[in-house]
């Protein structure tokens, strides 16, 4: 069957409508995501992203139900307080985009309606814009200051961080003509939101940070069935990071047609974050280890070269900073 997005879009209605008449805590819901832009599919495979507003806390957070095996619904239940005041959600960098762009598919109290009144009202000022971004670009410059006082000699504890930082400063850019990017399309989307910014060099930097430059598609290959073992593995453990394997196929299918592509390197973000995701929730396993750690050694994460990386993001930092802050940076 052919998944288009006006059939996608009525699959999460029917589980929406089925969910509020099972589930009476349900004030509202609505959908998120790639599907609002077109399709959510990626290689064949995606996700369609939904909330759950509650009028109480929810008694959890974060729900997958499959669909089929290559696209499920990614649901996160929320706690209507979080909603309670809109213009402090409209300077939100992730539930301010979110809810400006929010399809609601229930919404009997026009709950939905009121928040979107108060999110879109000034969205596009200026000052809001940048009320977004900035928290961003703070947090990923605090992490290159903390590394002036003291450097992990751990690779495992040192890398989630840098990605961190990294994927902070991409999306503080980002928020300047857009919602924030996923981690499938990062690489593939960030050039756009770069030259929208007026700094289509950053792409490069971007790539560069990342240790993207003049890797051969074969390399990758390897590194992908590595990071398939690894995802495996993960889903065979008794642990809650173990529900991070339920979505080998939606990362691995988006993977797969990147590496296809014009841009191969541009499936070099999904496969880092997630793989060092995974390896993090692992305990020691040393093939599986010696695979992740020759790659991160390849792609320049260790000794002096990760000297060299830091400097570079430095300048990185001082470029997102100018974009987003401004003359205020100067002040």
């Amino acid at each position: 069957m052919r998944f288009t997005p006006e059939i996608l879009r009525k699959h999460a209605q029917i589980l929406v409508d089925k969910e509020a008449k099972r589930d009476r805590s349900i004030l509202a819901a609505y959908l998120r995501g790639s599907l609002l832009y077109g399709s959510p599919l990626l290689g064949g495979a995606g996700d369609i992203d939904l909330v759950f507003i509650h009028n109480s806390p929810p008694a959890k957070i974060n729900q997958l139900i499959k669909l089929t095996p290559e696209i499920h619904f990614d649901i996160e239940h929320h706690d209507q307080i979080l909603y309670q005041r809109p213009r402090e959600v409209r300077q939100d960098a992730w539930l301010g985009p979110t809810i400006r762009d929010a399809q609601p598919l229930y919404d009997p109290r026009h709950f939905i309606d009121y928040t979107q009144a108060g999110v879109r009202s000034n969205y596009d000022f200026p000052e809001n814009i940048q009320d977004r971004a900035r928290p961003l670009i703070e947090k990923a410059r605090q992490f290159w200051l903390n590394r002036q006082i003291s450097i992990s000699g751990a690779m495992l504890g040192e890398l989630p961080d840098f990605l961190d930082a990294l994927y902070n400063a991409v999306n503080a850019v980002a928020l300047l003509s857009g919602p924030p990017l996923t981690t499938r399309r990062l690489g593939m989307a960030f050039p756009e939101r770069a030259a929208a910014a007026g700094a289509p060099g950053l792409a490069m930097t971007f790539c560069h940070l990342i240790g993207g430059v003049d890797l051969s598609r074969e390399t990758l290959e390897e590194w992908l069935a590595a990071w398939q073992k690894t995802i495996e593995e993960l889903g065979q453990q008794n642990s809650p990071a173990a529900a991070f394997a339920e979505k080998r196929v939606y990362f691995q299918s988006a993977m797969k047609a990147i590496l296809k592509s014009d841009n191969p390197t541009d499936m070099l973000w999904p496969l880092l974050t997630t793989w060092t995701k995974a390896m993090a929730a692992l305990p020691e396993q040393s093939e599986l280890q010696l695979n992740w750690k020759q790659a991160l050694t390849t792609l320049g994460f260790a000794g002096k070269d990760y000297q060299i990386r830091l400097a570079v993001f430095d300048s990185f930092l001082d470029l997102c900073e100018t974009l987003v802050l401004g003359e205020s940076k100067e002040t």
